[in-house]
Formats: structure tokens, C-alpha cells, sequence
């Protein structure tokens, strides 16, 4: 069943029952009502035969009555034995008040004693009453009726013209495919929760529409990457694989073929290492740890690549403690500093610093790892941080060094960036919240 015809019969039963109930609490007044007022004729009848009986002790009970109510009057001894009737009076009847069944006919009876004692039993047909009770109901369940038959068609109305927004959103929405991701939801004119929604599945197209362009870009860049050390190393085992060839031919060969093998494992491990530090790949393991321990342990780890460039790293870092993804945030800074160790020159210093500052009701940690290099020169610094991007048009690397440092980045809600130093060289910087812990004096 379609959301359109549950509203339809939600709001025809709604309006049913709301005049079934109007018409059983109508019915019920006018029962009480009816039955009040025959009971004040009964007594008004009892007490005029009552005062004839005291005035000349005759009644005239044969005379027919003239409030068109059909009433009957009964006189009885004490001991219920009948003295006189009015002709309409039922047979059977007894001095008893209330509701009698006599006959098959239901009657509304009244007893009173006249001063010498006679009972004086008065009644009447309860049959005009429950006709007309009889008809309320038929005109009140036949009103219900009609009432939600027509809510029904109002309700289907109604509903058909709330929801065509949502069938158009509908409709947009199943013509976006993968070959359409620039398309976009077109809002309703009003600014309502259909508007809102719209508004909120266009932002999430959006997003999708950037990751989907951002893995295709990477899985091109992948491939391309991939390809050259594949060829290159393909050409070189079929060169070695050729007889003709001498023996220092085919050492040449393998130590080529070697080369590119080692950049094809750079290469894989640098893709594995962006993949898994993703915000969404592995969950997010908070510790507290000493930020200055860290720093220095991101020096001691880089010592031999820094040895081999003949770079100095220097540390700057005030013991503190922090709370965040200690994994994530080391493989940041590691391949900042790294970076900066591969660029920034032989012969020149790394510097890393680390800063813990109050922001709001807690923390942010802010670390920068500075060299001496050429900088920036031709590359926009805001784009290195893409998967293989390089600041040089031959630099060394994968390329993948900065992106993984960005997903890290990312996943512990930080930011990054980049700039070039005053005097040369380049700053990159990391910043994530790390929780509200007091420093270590």
C-alpha cells in the first residue's frame, strides 16, 4: 500500500470515527433528553390525578388524554390489587417505577401514593422514543458515512498534492546515474521539509559526486604510475631473457629490473598506507601520550634517511600530554618530516615543532616541520596535499607522502597545509583537537 492511500484512508477513518463519536454522544444527550421529558409529564399527570383524587375522589381515568402522548393511568390498593385503568393501560401491569416489558412493548412507569393511600401508576409507550433514537442512529452512521467517502477522496486529494513533490524528487533522483553525477535534485518553491530534504540530498550528491571524482582520479593516477615501473621492468626481463645478450647485458638487466621492483614495493606500500589511514577504514583508537615523546621518537625513526641526505633534524617540544590517535598522528608527522628531508636538501636542517594551545573548553595541537629547499616555487601548495602530487615536476617519491598525511589528518577531524618559509625553504603544518588534559609540568 502506497503512502498516498494510507494517508487517504488514515484521514477518512479519522473523519468517520470523529462523526460516528459527535453522533453516539448526540444520541446519547437525546435519549437522556427524551426520557427526562416524558418522565416530567408522567409526574406532572400523576400529580393531577392525585389532587382530582383528594378534591372529589374521581379522576375521569376513561377521558382521553390530551398531551398526545398516549400516557396510561392505573389506580391500585396498597396490596397492588387494580381499581381502575385509563383503556390504553397494558394488562399485567404492576405498582413497580422504571422500565416494564409488558406485551412485547417497552414502557416507562411511575408510581405514587395518593393521601388514602391508593397507588397511582402512570405510563407510557416507550416506542416514539426509540424511534426517534432508532433514526438518529441510521442518520448518524449514514452521515459517517457519507463523511468518509468524501474525506476519502479529499484525503486522496490532498495527499496526491503534498507527495508530487516527493514523485518528482523521486523521478530526479532515479535519472542520476554514474554517468549523470553532476545532475542535481530540483528543490520545490516552497521552503518546507520537502524543500530541506532536497536541499539535504543535493549537499550528499555533492559528496558524492567529489569522492567518486576523487577515487577515479586516483585510480588513473594509479594506473599510471603503475605502468611505467611494469613496462620498464617487462623490457628489462625480456632483455635478460634474450640469448644473444652478454653476461654483463644481463646483470645490467637484472639490477634495472631490481630498481623498478623496489619502486613497484614503494609504490604499493605508499597506496596501502593511504588507504588505511581513511577516517573510514579503521576506527579511530584514542590514547594519551607524551607529544614531546613522540616528536622525538618521529627524529630517532628518520635519523638514517636524514644521515643519507646529510640533513640535521632538529626538535622543539614541551612536554605535554594529549589525547588522540597516536598511530595516525605519528604517520603524519613522519611523512612531513621525511618529505622535508628528501626535498629540502643536502646539507641543510629540519626543524619540527610542536605546540599545545587552549581552544575553547579544550585543546589543539598544532605541529610544523620546516627545511631549507627550494619551497614552492611552481606548485600551489594547497594541491600537494592530492594523491600524487609532487612540488616538483621531477621530484623523488610516489607522490603519496602528503595525501597520506592529509587522510590522517583528516580522520582525527584536523587540518593541513603549506606555505613557503620567509629567507626559503617550506613550512608544512598539521592541527587536530587533543582533548582537555592539563599539561606535565
Amino acid at each position: 500500500m502506497t503512502i498516498r492511500q494510507r494517508l487517504a484512508l488514515a484521514y477518512a477513518g479519522g473523519v468517520a470515527v470523529t462523526v460516528a463519536v459527535v453522533g453516539a454522544v448526540v444520541w446519547w444527550q437525546m435519549a437522556g433528553a427524551l426520557r427526562a421529558g416524558l418522565a416530567a409529564e408522567l409526574a406532572a399527570k400523576a400529580d393531577a390525578v392525585a389532587t382530582s383524587l383528594e378534591n372529589n375522589g374521581q379522576v375521569g381515568l376513561q377521558e382521553a388524554d390530551a398531551s398526545g402522548r398516549s400516557l396510561f393511568v392505573a389506580l391500585m390498593t396498597p396490596s397492588g390489587v387494580l381499581v381502575d385503568a385509563t383503556a390504553n393501560a397494558p394488562a399485567g401491569l404492576t405498582a413497580t417505577a422504571g422500565d416494564m416489558a409488558l406485551g412485547g412493548r417497552r414502557y416507562l412507569v411511575r408510581v405514587s401514593a395518593a393521601a388514602d393511600g391508593t397507588s397511582i401508576v402512570v405510563g407510557a409507550d416507550l416506542a416514539p422514543i426509540d424511534g426517534t433514537l432508532r433514526s438518529l442512529e441510521g442518520y448518524t452512521l449514514t452521515a459517517a458515512a457519507a463523511a468518509g467517502a468524501l474525506s476519502l477522496l479529499a484525503g486522496w486529494w490532498l495527499s496526491g498534492r503534498a507527495l508530487a513533490p516527493l514523485r518528482r524528487l523521486a523521478d530526479d533522483a532515479a535519472r542520476i546515474g554514474p554517468g549523470a553525477l553532476s545532475d542535481r535534485l530540483t528543490p520545490p518553491t516552497q521552503a518546507d521539509e520537502v524543500g530541506r530534504l532536497a536541499d539535504t540530498l543535493n549537499e550528499m550528491l555533492d559528496r558524492i559526486a567529489e569522492s567518486v571524482s576523487r577515487q577515479r582520479r586516483f585510480v588513473a593516477m594509479a594506473s599510471h604510475e603503475l605502468r611505467t615501473p611494469l613496462a620498464a621492468l617487462r623490457a628489462e626481463l625480456d632483455l635478460a631473457d634474450d640469448p644473444v645478450n652478454s653476461r654483463r647485458d644481463l646483470l645490467d638487466a637484472v639490477h634495472t629490473a631490481q630498481g623498478q621492483a623496489v619502486r613497484l614495493t614503494e609504490l604499493s606500500s605508499s597506496l596501502l598506507s593511504l588507504a588505511s589511514v581513511a577516517s573510514d577504514a579503521t576506527a579511530i583508537a584514542r590514547s594519551e601520550f607524551d607529544v614531546a615523546d613522540l616528536a622525538q621518537g618521529v627524529a630517532r625513526s628518520a635519523a638514517p634517511l636524514a644521515r643519507q641526505h646529510d640533513v640535521e633534524i632538529r626538535v622543539g617540544a614541551e612536554p605535554s600530554l594529549v589525547t588522540t590517535d597516536r598511530v595516525r598522528l605519528e604517520l603524519a608527522i613522519g611523512n612531513l618530516v621525511r618529505n622535508a628531508i628528501v626535498h629540502g636538501g643536502s646539507g641543510g636542517t629540519v626543524d619540527l615543532t610542536c605546540r599545545v594551545e587552549a581552544e575553547g573548553a579544550g585543546r589543539r595541537l598544532t605541529v610544523e616541520v620546516a627545511d631549507r629547499g627550494p619551497g614552492f616555487a611552481h606548485a600551489d601548495p594547497a594541491l600537494l596535499f592530492e594523491p600524487f602530487a609532487r612540488g616538483a615536476t621531477r621530484a623523488p617519491g610516489s607522490g603519496l607522502g602528503l595525501a597520506t598525511v592529509a587522510e590522517a589528518v583528516s580522520a582525527l577531524r584536523g587540518d593541513v597545509g603549506a606555505r613557503n618559509r620567509p629567507g626559503g625553504g617550506a613550512v608544512a603544518w598539521v592541527s587536530i583537537p587533543v582533548g582537555t588534559h592539563l599539561e606535565r609540568g
